[in-house]
């Protein structure tokens, strides 16, 4: 077997170049010399850019953490696509094990090498279009997108298989949140990665350059000089002079696309400087779209940039503010053509879909801003959170993360850099309150459930004593009847007595007056009650109203010795009540304590779904999805 060497003489300059891994392929020699390592120990001059500014705080040296693992940069390669930009550094771990980092436009992905899927033997996946599935290691994925590199660069040392020219990235992703990249380099060279994303402060990232970027300068045909400053992301622009767009081409150059057709002035100064969701930005681009229907809906969008978080945007309609960042894990809805979908334990629903066109722009934007006409966009929300859905014939599928941001924030964050438009209605994911209703209502039944257990659970040990059953008559002249028990003995701290009245009243009524009196204190707890009865016949139909039963309390009484005073009431008729019956419990579940607390429960989830219906009505009214019913449609 050939021993690979690890230092060897540039064939450019005769300096000694030394491959510090063995997993490096490339090393670029001081002279500038890009040195290709082949598997044979040979070593060979490519002739490959090398990448000179510094548009990244990440550099060789670079070292960083990734669950829970050490790993330091060697180099990278950068692609670069139709319009966007790419770069790959090799990075390796403290176990000697080497992966990507790829970087680009503010995501941060580790991607670990894996098996190439079976599926791809003899198949060079070339004709799958975005949104389209294949079967990778048995488990179904979709297309995301789909990348041609144009050409790459490189710096430091990196690892590259191949030293081709161009090649094709492809982006799947499964329903389980699989995440798969694959390059193509040859129909028979295809390595896939696992796809792990993570942000910029989890890297934990030292030994970090500083940001320079020279960016791009040319002149506008109006003879107006024009810096794109975050170029090569930026790779369209607007003249500030002229109002003439430009496209970065070919990797060659900007060329004049259009111009703006009306002047609209930004709410907030392009320049702007602030911190937003507690990211330090700046206001480099400033674009108005409009949808291409009937409604020819009409929002503001604001190009942010940080030079370690990359691009964010905010999107302003009615006065509402929503903050963006593009996603790299997403969701993959099995349908694309869904009303709706769950992630992340959250149910998101169709808001809106359309296509739209640019009428004005100023400053600079990432990729190719003017050739988005055929771009289709999907708005699921779930306020404060929306996912914003983008598919492009071409360029594929992107997806947007959005949160809320109130105005008043906005205005702390960059002050009189930012004019308040008016705001009107309830924006798409305005909080104002908002809930969903269905996990209200289950909440709302939960917690009717634990006050049921706890009632039960308090309940459980009641003796539901019985203390006496007596009938008591009536004189035959007299209306009223008293009568005293005595001997009643209550032994608890404090309970209740149950008194079950039994009257046969017919067309007729009785009314009775129960008065417990402590036999030490005096102390005297009355209660009064009434039972009515009566029915007939009306028209051939038999009716009847009222009861011949009634049951009653004596709440909260103490321990010790009582008599019971009752004086009863009847009606005087022709065919008198004879007789009563008082039947007394003691000890015994009240179920009118917990009906009380259910009710005083109840009280807020009812104004909670009064209030958040009216509100996600007005919401709505701006969507063509609604399912409410509003005037236009009664």
């Amino acid at each position: 077997m050939t021993e690979i060497p690890y230092t060897y003489k540039c064939p450019s300059c005769s300096n000694l170049v030394t491959f510090s891994s063995r997993h490096a392929t490339v090393r670029v020699c001081t002279c500038g010399t890009v040195l290709n390592r082949m598997t044979d120990g040979t070593i060979i001059p490519r002739p490959f850019s090398v990448i000179a500014e510094k548009a990244s705080v990440i550099a060789p040296g670079t070292t960083g953490q990734w669950k829970g693992k050490t790993f330091r940069v060697s180099g990278r390669f950068r692609i670069w696509t139709s319009e966007t930009v790419f770069s790959y550094w090799t990075i390796i771990f403290e176990d000697e094990t080497a992966a990507y980092l790829m970087e680009g436009y503010g995501m941060y992905a580790v991607l670990l090498p894996v098996a190439t899927p079976p599926e791809l033997a003899r198949d060079a996946i070339k004709q799958l279009a975005p949104g389209g599935k294949k079967l990778l290691n048995k488990d179904e994925y979709m297309l995301l997108r789909k990348d041609q590199c144009k050409k790459w660069d490189v710096e430091g040392e990196l690892f590259i298989p191949e030293c081709n020219s161009t090649f094709i990235t492809y982006d799947f992703s499964s329903a389980k949140g699989q995440l798969l990249h694959i390059i193509e380099y040859w129909s028979q060279v295809q390595p896939a990665f696992e796809v792990h994303y993570t942000d910029f402060t989890s890297l934990a990232l030292e030994q970090t350059r500083t940001y320079d970027n020279p960016g791009w300068e040319f002149k506008c045909t109006c003879g107006c000089n024009i810096h794109v400053a975050t170029f090569p992301y930026a790779q369209s622009c607007v003249c500030r002079n002229c109002g003439h767009r430009y496209v970065y081409e070919n990797n060659l150059e900007f060329n004049r696309r259009g111009k703006n057709g009306i002047q609209v002035q930004p709410a907030i100064t392009l320049g702007a400087t602030g911190i937003i969701k507690g990211i330090s930005y700046k206001v480099i681009g400033f674009i108005v779209k409009e949808e291409r229907n009937q409604y020819q809906s009409q929002w503001r969008e604001y190009t942010l940039f940080n030079e370690q978080e990359g691009y964010a945007f905010l999107s302003e309609y009615d006065g509402h503010w929503i903050y963006l960042r593009e996603q790299g894990k997403t969701p993959v809805p099995e349908n694309m053509s869904t009303g709706g979908f769950n992630y992340d334990g959250k149910g998101f629903d169709l808001f809106n879909s359309y296509s739209y066109n640019i009428v004005t722009a100023r400053g600079e934007f990432p990729g190719n801003a003017f050739n988005d006409t055929q771009v289709k966009c999907w708005e699921f929300i779930s306020p404060p959170i929306m996912w914003n859905r983008e598919q492009s014939p071409t360029e594929g599928i992107v997806w947007f993360k959005g949160w809320h941001v109130d105005a008043d924030e906005l205005k702390k964050a960059l002050g009189d850099a930012i004019i308040r438009p008016t705001q009107v209605g309830v924006g798409a994911v305005q909080p104002n309150g908002y809930i969903d209703l269905m996990i209200l209502v289950r909440n709302t039944l939960i917690a009717i459930g634990v006050l049921i257990l706890l009632h039960l659970a308090i309940t459980s040990g009641n003796s539901e004593r019985e203390l006496f059953v007596r009938e008591i008559y009536f004189s035959d002249s007299s209306t009223m009847q008293a009568a005293v028990i005595n001997d009643i003995h209550l032994e608890k701290g404090k309970s209740n007595i149950m008194l079950d009245l039994n009257s046969p009243v017919e067309n007729t009524w009785m009314d009775l007056e129960a008065t417990l009196v402590d036999i030490k204190t005096g102390t005297e707890y009355s209660v009064n009650k009434g039972v009515e009865y009566y029915s007939g016949v009306e028209d051939g139909e038999r009716w009847s109203e009222g009861s011949q039963n009634a049951t009653f309390f004596i709440n909260e009484v103490p321990h010790g010795d009582y008599t019971l005073k009752l004086e009863a009431t009847r009606e005087t008729a022709y065919y008198p009540l004879k007789s009563y019956t008082i039947t007394a419990h003691y000890d015994v579940p009240n179920t009118r304590n917990l009906f009380i607390c259910i009710g005083l429960l109840l009280l807020w989830p009812i104004f909670k779904y009064f209030s958040t219906y009216f509100s996600e009505r007005q919401r709505w009214s701006n969507s063509p999805y609604s399912a409410f019913i509003t005037s236009e449609d009664e």
